[in-house]
Parts: C-alpha cells; sequence; structure tokens
C-alpha cells in the first residue's frame, strides 16, 4: 500500500508533525508519497520516487493522507474529485469534524490500516451547473448569495419543477449531509446523519418569520432562480466562488461519484458530535456541581 501526504503546508504545527511521521513511515518501510511543498518542509532526507506533484499523488496512491483542518480535508476532496481514492483526514486545526484522527493517534492508525482494521464510509457531493453552463461539485454545500451589497436578494426555489418557496434573504445554501454540520447549521440547519440520502435547503437571514430550512429527497433536483438584479456569488464549500448578473438560474443535482473517507472501525457519528462539538452537553450540570 502505498499512502499519499498532501496538506496545508502553512500550519504553524505541521512542521514537527510531518516529521515524526516521515520518521515514523520510513522507520516501517511504510511506501509513501509527500507533496513537495510539505517537502521542503522536512529535515528527512527522501529518494525522488517520495516526492512528487499533486498530480503523481493522485495516479499513485491508494490512500491519500490530509494533514490540516476541515478546509484542508475539502481542499483535498476538491483534487481527488471523481478517483475514488480514499481520503484519511488528520486534524491539525481546531475543530477538524472532516478529520478522523490527531496527530498522536495517526501512527497506531497506518498499523490498523495496513491490517485491514479499517472502514471506508462514501460521502455524496452535491453539483450545480451555473447559468454558463458550468457544472462543479461540493462536498460541504453550495451557496448562492448577494455580492458586494447590503441588499438582499430575491430567490425562487423549485423542486422537481414544483415551486417550493420565494423569498428575501441574503442567500441560501443547499448542503449535503456531510455539510449538515458546517454553514447550514450556523444558519439554522438540521444535523443530518452521513447516510441520510437528502438535501438540506437553508435561506440565509430570510426576511420572514414564516420561513424554516426544507430537507428534500436527495434523487430529485433543485432549481434556484434569483430574480433582483445586481451581482451574485456562487461558492462550493467556501472555495471557487464565482461572479454572475441577476437574474440568474442555477441546476443542483446528486453527483455520480462520491468521495471516500476512512473510519476507524468502532467510531460512530454520534461519538463524533459528542466529541468536536460537544452535542447535548449541558453546562447547567456543571454548573451545578461545582
Amino acid at each position: 500500500m502505498i499512502f499519499g501526504i498532501t496538506g496545508n503546508y502553512k500550519k504553524e504545527n505541521i512542521k514537527g508533525v510531518l516529521n515524526d511521521f516521515i520518521a515514523f513511515l520510513k522507520e516501517d518501510k511504510i511506501d509513501f508519497i509527500i507533496e513537495k511543498k510539505l517537502y521542503s518542509l522536512s529535515k528527512i532526507p527522501l529518494s525522488k520516487k517520495n516526492v512528487d506533484m499533486k498530480a503523481g499523488i493522485l495516479k499513485k496512491s491508494d490512500i491519500i493522507i490530509s494533514l490540516g483542518g476541515d478546509g484542508t480535508f475539502l481542499n483535498t476532496a476538491n483534487l481527488v474529485g471523481d478517483r475514488g481514492i480514499p481520503i484519511l483526514g488528520v486534524n491539525l486545526g481546531n475543530l477538524g469534524f472532516l478529520s478522523e484522527v490527531g496527530p498522536e493517534e495517526i501512527n497506531n492508525f497506518i498499523f490498523d490500516i495496513l491490517n485491514d482494521k479499517f472502514k471506508v464510509r462514501d460521502l455524496c457531493l452535491i453539483g450545480a451547473r451555473n447559468p454558463k453552463k458550468k457544472t462543479a461539485y461540493g462536498l460541504n454545500e453550495v451557496v448562492i448569495d448577494k455580492c458586494n451589497s447590503i441588499r438582499m436578494i430575491e430567490t425562487e426555489v423549485y423542486y422537481n419543477d414544483e415551486k417550493v418557496v420565494r423569498f428575501v434573504a441574503d442567500g441560501i445554501i443547499v448542503s449535503t449531509p456531510t455539510g449538515s454540520t458546517g454553514y447550514s447549521l450556523s444558519a439554522g440547519g438540521a444535523i443530518i446523519t452521513p447516510s441520510s440520502k437528502v438535501f438540506i435547503i437553508t435561506p440565509i437571514c430570510p426576511h420572514t418569520l414564516n420561513l424554516r430550512p426544507i430537507i428534500v429527497p436527495d434523487d430529485g433536483k433543485i432549481y434556484i432562480r434569483t430574480r433582483s438584479e445586481g451581482k451574485i456569488r456562487q461558492t462550493f464549500d467556501g472555495y471557487n466562488a464565482d461572479y454572475f448578473d441577476s437574474p440568474a438560474d442555477f441546476h443542483l443535482f446528486k453527483a455520480e461519484h462520491t468521495i471516500k473517507v476512512v473510519k476507524k472501525l468502532k467510531r460512530t457519528y454520534f461519538q463524533t458530535l459528542n466529541k468536536k462539538l460537544l452535542w447535548g452537553v449541558d453546562k447547567r450540570k456543571y454548573q451545578n456541581s461545582k
């Protein structure tokens, strides 16, 4: 098995983590390829076969290790695209909801992987075709919102050719189950388990008391039309922003490919919610115990 190593070389603690990890891989004679920008941080000499650009990592790796936070993981997923290479996230950030292990766990988990003691989960992607007929994909969400203006935008939403709602707001989020703990959650959306076959449509700051997020099956087509004049923005996972003149039309759908994520055998989604988001923690319990 060959591990491809990529990540955010700007992370404050990545140099120490990277060098410890490379030393471990070399000592145990585990095959790996490292991205050139990360190699520049390494104190350990490597042969040419161990150093490659991202394109080489995508061609040769059996599993890609993403060193960083959630943003780094999303960027890695975008690079992997439809190649079907499983990704293991190593959290060097604050939350690391998408990362499976921390730096202190990575060495032992590599042995688990080599002994086939791991699982791979498929995460769905949402695709969107913009007014210029260009299609892109997001693991977390697609956001369509106002751009460079304090004015809200008027938006219409259709599902399978049926009008759902028309409203005025700062924008709209269409999230996958993976993204339900991201921007959608901040905007009042529900938490959805990863295996759920749904999308969450969440308005951003709607100017009404009568509008709430709605959950729809992911096998249908979502059509969004902005009606207000002016500039609007479409963004995938916080990256790859494109700008358009409104009125504009967007067609959203479930992608045919998935992103494969390496997970521990015995770790569950609800354990991750409790650990990373402190889900269900009652502060009153701790206050009363003092």
